[in-house]
């Protein structure tokens, strides 16, 4: 069994029944329309009109679908390099960028944190992201740090903030009855901290909370590389 990014495309009909793009555009308009349940191999075939055994020329599997849209979607991510600044302006535009294509594709996010980026546009996403924080002297097992702390970060927040609104719905709006509930309990007097943030403390949108959380990343990494 080969790796989907070493098998070949199949010999060309005239015209080709179906090819690895159109393949790919149809997994990732079910996706963006039902989410990765609805991605399968009889719905993608249903899609490119064809049957489903006809896709394996292409894939070996489920995974091998999955492995192809998220490397799609990566590609979207404009990746930022050295005419962007320091490395610290290139992470923010990193993780800006990412956010835009995780918003725009919610599906991505789940892959982003599950699947191996070994696609040629994961491998970019990766040598982008080492390569803004790489230094002479920096050890490789801190580098590594960095940027796994800046992805978990990154990956993270964009899960908690999908989970908070999915992708077409309206943000929670407390009630006023919720409102009320709230301040009488929190204002008992053994949630003190929680008191003072309902007081004083405003909610933020998903994207002030992701800049907001990622200075602290930043400041962290700031701190670590000195």
């Amino acid at each position: 069994m080969t790796v989907v990014w070493e098998r070949p495309e199949p010999a060309r009909r005239h015209p080709p029944a179906v090819d690895r793009p159109a393949i790919v555009a149809a997994a990732s308009a079910l996706a963006d329309a039902g989410g990765l349940d609805a991605v399968t191999l009889r719905g993608v075939a249903a899609r490119v009109g064809v049957l489903p055994m006809r896709l394996y020329r292409h894939l070996d599997s489920r995974d091998d679908l999955l492995d192809l849209i998220a490397d799609a979607a990566c590609g979207e991510i404009a990746l930022p390099g050295p005419d962007h600044g320091d490395w610290r302006a290139r992470l923010r535009a990193l993780a800006a960028a990412t956010a835009t294509v995780a918003r725009r594709h919610p599906w991505y996010v789940p892959l982003l944190g599950s699947r191996p980026p070994y696609g040629p546009n994961g491998l970019a996403y990766q040598e982008a992201l080492f390569a803004a924080v790489d230094r002479p002297g920096l050890d490789p097992a801190t580098l590594m740090h960095v940027a796994n702390t800046f992805l978990g970060y990154v990956v993270g927040q964009l899960h908690l903030e999908l989970l908070r609104v999915p992708a077409g719905a309206t943000a929670h709006v407390p009630s006023p009855e919720q409102l009320r509930y709230l301040a009488r309990a929190v204002g008992d007097g053994r949630h003190p901290t929680l008191a003072r943030l309902f007081r004083e403390g405003r909610q933020l949108d998903a994207i002030e909370a992701f800049d907001a959380g990622l200075e602290i990343v930043l400041d962290g990494i700031a701190e670590k590389l000195g």
